[in-house]
């Protein structure tokens, strides 16, 4: 009756497979809730976004267009407007889209968000 002693590293198959079966679970369940945190948090920003159409003025911060001061509003500073205005489109964690709607004209404006420093809605369209 000579056995080998077992070795304390040495796992066997079931618990092997146990420990892989965990492991998917809970790598599961961390996407799952992470996935679910990332979908409400856009849905309560899409709630405070206005409504697509609405005429907006997005106006940029001041180091973005050389000034030292600035009210925060729309203003022609030293011949550099502060300010873009057209019909909301679209807004996401990057990018405000508005729609440049003079003359006819269907260009889309996309402002960085880290640049704009307001954006004032007018109304529903």
């Amino acid at each position: 009756m000579n056995e080998s002693p077992r070795r304390w590293y040495r796992l066997r198959l079931r618990t092997l497979l146990l420990l892989v079966l965990l492991t998917t679970v809970g790598w599961s369940v961390y996407s799952y809730w992470s996935d679910y945190q990332d979908e409400a948090a856009r849905r309560e920003r899409e709630l405070l976004s206005p409504p697509r159409g609405a005429m907006c003025t997005a106006i940029f911060r001041r180091e973005l267009i050389g000034v030292a001061r600035m009210a925060p509003g729309p203003a022609t500073i030293d011949g550099v407007n502060n300010a873009v205005r057209g019909r909301f489109v679209l807004m996401n964690d990057d990018w405000i889209v508005l729609a440049d709607v003079a003359n006819g004209d269907t260009r889309q404006q996309w402002n960085p968000r880290e640049n704009v420093l307001l954006l004032e809605v007018e109304g529903m369209p």
